[in-house]
């Protein structure tokens, strides 16, 4: 395979006492919201098994590039030639911004990432690839695999009636007010508007977003891991750079926030993007003991290529050790191997 192709995913260790000394001590200027409490940095220890899969299922993969605050896990070997340590401090811009406790912010410092392949996939650390995965899934013809697929219904005032807008949303909308700046549907070949692999409703939608609309309010996506074109990321920090550091200097979550989803909407509305939309992973919000049962079961039968099992913050800690427990044996019992870059 002629096509170099790393993994970038951020993680941090919510046990590391000098990173909870720092976290705290900026915390006490924050109110207490979704975006700073504690449950939102517990660490379900799926890391091990994040990078396990990529390489058992992935053996393609070139090097995966960590993202943290400078700690590691104790059983990493950093000296690996397949993986490469990116502390906070190599990356951000402006080191004023440090030391920060949100993801966000973080992300928009990913083309900033020194040696980091054209081609790459980009995740989190509760992100599985459950499955062998060919380089196809995300690249076909040096263009990244994705899908634009609109959504009908705005985020505004009048849906945050009916559901709760949180910093997640704004930031989401945030991203769209950009692209809408720079971009019209009226630009996109019809050929990433209406493929195959969408459905009637999808079709239908992008109809209305190209000739009704004409502005963008939302992109369907899935928690999968992401491909990206390098190059994608470093346009979309020439024109938005100002914008950019804006969320770079938020520690926490904030509602003037960018996610990493900005590179993907930027792709999609110049359409230059290899259009297929999959659907083969297994995404759960995990409430209760029988939401992972659940989830395990469809696992089992599936056999999905992505799986994400998501820990709701609302979760006392007697219920999340006990999903956190059950969860890391399932996928011990996936990827029982260690990894060549494991101690």
């Amino acid at each position: 395979m002629s096509m170099i192709i790393d993994f970038v995913l951020p993680w941090v260790d919510n046990q590391d006492l000098e990173w909870q000394k720092s976290r705290q001590q900026y915390a006490e200027n924050q109110s207490l919201s979704d975006a700073n409490s504690s449950a939102r940095f517990r660490d379900s220890g799926t890391l091990k098994y994040v990078l396990r899969s990529i390489e058992k299922n992935c053996p393609w993969y070139n090097k995966i590039y960590l993202v943290t605050c400078g700690h590691h896990p104790e059983w990493l070997d950093i000296n690996s030639p397949k993986i490469e340590l990116i502390k906070h401090s190599d990356i951000y811009d402006n080191k004023e911004h440090l030391p920060v406790f949100n993801s966000s912010s973080i992300e928009m410092s990913l083309p900033n990432i020194e040696g980091l392949s054209e081609h790459f996939v980009y995740l989190n650390d509760d992100t599985i690839i459950f499955s062998k995965t060919d380089v196809e899934r995300f690249f076909v013809d040096g263009k990244a695999v994705d899908f634009l697929c609109h959504g009908w219904i705005p985020r505004n005032n009048l849906f945050g009636m009916l559901k709760e807008i949180d910093t997640w949303v704004n930031s989401l909308n945030n991203n769209i007010s950009l692209i809408n700046k720079f971009f019209k549907p009226s630009m996109l070949d019809n050929k990433v508007l209406y493929h195959k692999s969408y459905s009637t409703l999808n079709k239908m939608s992008n109809f209305l977003l190209k000739n009704v609309y004409r502005k963008y309010f939302w992109f369907e996506h899935w928690h999968h891991p992401i491909p990206y074109v390098n190059s994608t990321l470093q346009e979309v920090k020439k024109y938005c750079f100002d914008e950019m550091q804006r969320c770079s200097s938020n520690k926490f979550r904030h509602n003037t926030d960018l996610t990493q989803y900005l590179y993907r909407y930027w792709r999609l509305a110049k359409g230059d993007f290899y259009p297929y939309k999959y659907d083969d992973g297994v995404e759960t919000n995990i409430l209760t003991l029988d939401d992972l049962h659940n989830a395990i079961r469809n696992c089992e039968k599936l056999h999905p290529k992505f799986v994400c099992f998501n820990d709701s913050p609302s979760l006392s800690d007697s219920e999340y050790v006990q999903i956190r427990n059950e969860t890391l044996i399932f996928f011990d019992k996936r990827f029982p191997e260690k990894a060549s870059f494991e101690l």
